[in-house]
């Protein structure tokens, strides 16, 4: 459903269907729901707005999503949804993934679906933990981390907690990646409303979209990137750098997956996951054998062997001649 913010309501959409089974005389039917339609209709049987329908399933998307990648569950222990909201993100890891114990919101604003989402779900996930801290990430996720990391009794490693933010407007994406690579937890972002402060990407994301309107029969078709491709691309790129995550002596894996567009158009889901931190040996390795090989298929390729061959002959020939 597209539209407004009723339209787009939960419960206009169950007002909907029911209309449209009575007026084609169509007998209710007590179908096994799975836990995606359980949970939408806990919703409505509530009363609540918040989650929209289109929040609904952004939710459910990433969360699959970011499971999926992660693979183990223990990677989500303790998940942070940074501008959450109502809630229904961190409440969907509570409820998909069973190692999940606890989930905080972490946003100022005070949203109605606050208490609905605990209300509608909580019979779902028994004594695991949904809370909310009503405040600004930047002091917030840093307590939160701080909190589950340092000043619990129990042992908890970063590589068990994941941070996540779904459409944490311009700068707030960047901020939380970079709060949360310092203390080297899992991460997953959905940026929106990018912004390019210094101005030097918006420019090229219009040239490339120039060069593939005007192709001539000789030039080759150049690929058109969004300014939001393009802006998260290289926000991919951050965070598999080489010094990123440095401090808490791990680095990332770093994939991009696309949620389906007809729920949302800022649809890209950055993921990353937590490595201890390679051996710097290890890597130089790895670096030292890349290059042997690179280094023996360029003198093939450009016959490097032969050439100087052929020079030692003349050298030798002309010493020869001298005496």
């Amino acid at each position: 459903h597209r539209g407004g913010t009723e339209t787009n309501s939960i419960l206009h959409y169950h007002i909907q269907r029911h209309d449209q089974d009575m007026s084609n005389n169509e007998p209710k039917q007590s179908a096994k729901y799975n836990l995606e339609k359980k949970l939408f209709h806990a919703l409505h049987d509530n009363h609540i707005h918040n989650p929209s329908i289109k929040e609904f399933k952004e939710s459910w998307s990433f969360a699959n999503s970011v499971r999926s990648f992660m693979k183990e569950g223990n990677r989500m222990t303790h998940v942070l949804d940074v501008a959450g909201g109502h809630g229904a993100l961190a409440a969907l890891f509570l409820l998909l993934v069973p190692e999940c114990e606890s989930a905080t919101v972490i946003d100022p604003a005070v949203v109605k679906g606050e208490v609905g989402v605990k209300d509608a779900w909580s019979e779902y996930w028994g004594e695991k933990r949904l809370t909310y801290r009503h405040e600004c990430l930047r002091t917030g996720l840093r307590e939160e981390l701080d909190r589950i990391l340092h000043y619990n009794n129990q042992d908890i490693s970063p590589t068990n907690v994941l941070v996540v933010a779904c459409h944490a407007c311009q700068h707030l994406t960047d901020e939380t990646l970079e709060i949360a690579s310092e203390y080297g937890v899992n991460i997953a972002v959905m940026p929106c409303c990018q912004k390019d402060h210094k101005g030097s990407w918006k420019g090229l994301s219009k040239r490339l979209g120039k060069s593939n309107g005007n192709k001539s029969n000789n030039s080759q078709e150049i690929a058109s990137l969004s300014f939001g491709t393009i802006m998260d691309l290289l926000t991919a790129g951050k965070m598999m750098a080489w010094n990123t995550g440095l401090q808490a002596n791990v680095e990332y894996v770093v994939k991009m997956k696309l949620m389906d567009s007809a729920i949302t158009l800022q649809n890209r889901i950055i993921m990353c996951k937590s490595m201890q931190r390679r051996d710097d040996n290890s890597n130089d390795e790895e670096r030292e054998a890349a290059h042997q090989r690179l280094a023996l298929a360029y003198r093939r390729a450009h016959k490097v062997d032969k050439v100087e061959k052929n020079r030692i002959q003349r050298w030798r020939n002309a010493f020869n001649e001298s005496f």
